[in-house]
């Protein structure tokens, strides 16, 4: 168990610029979903009115 753990945190650090990179492509997905949401808002509020 404990040898596994130690080979994942390897494979982890190895990988640090990878998963950032990961976590940055995520965060953008995420704002641009909330952006084109907050948009499609706008809209519907303003058809409303």
């Amino acid at each position: 168990m404990a040898i596994a753990v130690e080979t994942g945190d390897r494979r982890h650090t190895r990988r640090a610029t990878g998963s950032l990179m990961s976590q940055f492509r995520h965060a953008a997905g995420i704002c641009t979903v909330a952006g084109s949401f907050t948009f499609l808002f706008a809209l519907v509020i303003g058809l409303i009115r």
